[in-house]
């Protein structure tokens, strides 16, 4: 069988619905999964014998989905690069964003971001090489992104991107000392009418935010925070920090000032909690924090205050 297919293996129990089609759905195979695997390749096999969606099943048979090839999109060009994968299996890819960066190309521009390298990578390695960007984050954020490698795996991570079986932590370090020290940011956020690309926090219109906060480390002028995103909108922990009046070291976007020690946010996204949609195992994956943020700790511990 070609390599690039995926398999999921499945065995029946009594609470599973019985026939193939019925199976698949109670199994969150979307209607276009559905119809891709019935068109074009993909291949069923209850106890080794190859079977149809209207096949019947019992407690204890065995099923074997082999999920169709997936053309890749041209418009990712594959870029080859380097690139630290911190956790890879059949379902999804883990890797380890450095800052100034993109996550996905912008229109019309042909400079290289992780989808154009992780399209690369998965060529080289003879997998399929369709794009599935599950997590991305800003081009100066550094940290761990998720690739789902299947449109099937894409979709089940997608139904828990935003629950506890998906934890998303990051480390900032931020001007000031927060007060609380810790504590729940609830404020909406909206698209700030004086630049389309940038956010605000909107009372009106805003979408509902969600951004729990943690002083790890108190420095004589600052403070390294944890976060834990509960939502997952754009710019969510810049603005945020931004409207309790933290905003983040090297943020000139929203912090209105340049700073000679960090020439980017000081912002990355060192832990995932994820429960794998597929195997259920607990995965807990960290990225170190990146030398530019160590420079910046051992500058902002040697300090005086005031």
């Amino acid at each position: 069988m070609n390599k690039n297919n995926r398999f999921l293996k499945f065995t029946i129990d009594s609470n599973d619905k019985k026939t193939v089609r019925k199976f698949l759905v109670q199994h969150k195979f979307s209607s276009s999964q559905l119809h891709n695997l019935k068109n074009k390749g993909g291949l069923i096999f209850v106890n080794h014998k190859q079977r149809h969606f209207d096949f019947k099943l019992k407690d204890g048979d065995n099923l074997l989905v082999v999920l169709n090839v997936e053309e890749p999109s041209d418009l990712i060009v594959p870029m080859p690069g380097k690139i630290d994968v911190i956790y890879e299996d059949s379902y999804l890819l883990v890797v380890n964003k450095p800052a100034g960066i993109a996550s996905l190309p912008a229109k019309a521009k042909d400079s290289q971001t992780m989808a154009n390298l992780v399209k690369a990578y998965l060529i080289a390695k003879k997998e399929n090489s369709s794009i599935h960007l599950v997590t991305r984050l800003d081009r100066n954020t550094s940290g761990l992104m998720v690739f789902a490698k299947t449109s099937y795996s894409h979709s089940l991570l997608d139904q828990i991107l935003h629950t506890e079986d998906f934890q998303k932590f990051y480390l900032a370090m931020v001007y000031g000392q927060v007060e609380p020290s810790e504590g729940l940011i609830d404020l909406p956020i909206g698209i700030d009418p004086r630049a389309f690309y940038m956010r605000n926090i909107d009372h009106q219109q805003g979408k509902d935010s969600k951004t729990l906060y943690e002083t790890v480390k108190r420095y004589p002028c600052a403070s390294l925070l944890k976060l834990k995103l509960l939502t997952g909108r754009t710019h969510q922990i810049r603005v945020h920090l931004t409207a309790i009046g933290h905003p983040i070291i090297g943020d000139d976007m929203y912090s209105k000032k340049i700073d000679e020690r960090m020439p980017r946010q000081a912002l990355h996204c060192y832990r995932l909690n994820i429960v794998h949609p597929v195997t259920k195992r607990l995965l807990k994956l960290k990225a170190p924090l990146p030398q530019d943020m160590v420079m910046l700790d051992s500058v902002l511990r040697g300090e005086k205050n005031g």
